[in-house]
């Protein structure tokens, strides 16, 4: 059956036009998805832990803080209570490594505790029931657009709202606790990570040891892993589209979100863990972000096989390592 160039050409065009379509479809939901995530809803195993916090051994509140603007939990070992499970194992852990324990109730400082994208504060009670069973008080905040967060869109702190949640929240804290000199900590995961590096540039003095689990050095660069097994030609003409719509989406400028940049300033201790099988943020990038701090004192943990999801609950007793390292610093 012959075909006429002039059909073929319509053809072409159609197909195109097609491709283009589907393409334009494709980065306008990915761009929704890094200004505007997908909100998880409160599951019914979260919510046992406000029924029932003496069985995890914690007091739990729950506040608004940041004037109203920051929804948090507020935690601390109840020293009425045994530790949970998860605290009892972590106490063991700590023993068997030689490290310092205090009598449970007793805490060295407080630590705010900084979600991932699409998680929530709650998604991090089962960490602050471990750090509250080593010495720690604890404040999560949900995050712009996750949770019950009242702002709608996240810049994955490269703006100036963002960057004070961290500060702020801590103050908040330490009214709540009634200790306005206790010495901080901050914890951040994956986009929590990009967070916490950009609070203790901006406010070093604030803090006494940054942890970051499963972040990255830049996030132009984890967008373009994602792009990467596309022609070279398409690869970039989608990350530089993807950049201009999530910004015009509500979301960041993805090249002004620059961790590595913020922390080439920081020179207080930090702690760095990556899993080695990470599919969504690769060993690479978090080794680079490593590399981007220029003090001595920092460490630096790889995590076997553990993924971008698992890397809390591998067999590697990765909260023993990380709690036995703040205690150092919170002497």
């Amino acid at each position: 059956m012959f075909i006429s160039s002039k059909s073929l050409l319509k053809c072409t065009i159609s197909a195109a036009l097609l491709i283009l379509t589907i393409a334009t479809a494709v980065i306008w939901i990915a761009a929704g998805q890094l200004a505007q995530p997908t909100r998880r809803p409160l599951q019914n195993y979260q919510r046992d832990w406000f029924l029932h916090p003496n069985a995890h051994g914690i007091l739990l509140s729950s506040e608004q803080c940041d004037y109203g603007r920051v929804p948090c939990l507020l935690v601390a070992p109840d020293a009425e209570a045994k530790p949970g499970n998860r605290g009892v194992v972590l106490r063991g852990q700590l023993a068997k490594m030689g490290s310092k324990l205090l009598p449970y109730g007793q805490t060295r400082g407080i630590l705010v505790l900084l979600h991932g994208r699409n998680g929530r504060k709650e998604d991090l009670l089962p960490v602050a029931e471990r750090f509250a069973a080593a010495g720690f008080k604890c404040v999560i905040p949900d995050l712009p657009a996750h949770g019950d967060s009242p702002v709608n869109h996240v810049r994955f702190s490269a703006d100036s709202f963002e960057r004070d949640i961290a500060v702020h929240v801590l103050e908040d804290a330490r009214r709540f606790f009634h200790e306005p000199d206790a010495p901080a900590g901050i914890w951040g995961l994956s986009m929590g990570g990009a967070f916490a590096i950009h609070a203790v540039s901006d406010a070093p003095n604030q803090w006494r040891a940054l942890i970051i689990v499963s972040s990255f050095d830049t996030l132009q660069g984890v967008v373009e892993d994602k792009l990467s097994p596309l022609p070279a030609i398409l690869s970039g003409s989608f990350s530089t589209a993807l950049a201009h719509l999530t910004q015009y989406r509500g979301g960041s400028d993805l090249h002004l979100v620059r961790p590595d940049l913020w922390a080439s300033h920081i020179t207080l201790p930090v702690f760095i863990a990556h899993g080695d099988s990470d599919p969504l943020i690769s060993l690479n990038h978090g080794r680079r972000l490593f590399e981007a701090f220029p003090g001595p004192d920092k460490a630096w943990t790889i995590v076997p096989g553990a993924d971008h999801y698992n890397i809390l609950v591998t067999d590697m007793p990765l909260y023993a390592r990380m709690s036995a390292w703040l205690a150092v610093y919170f002497r």
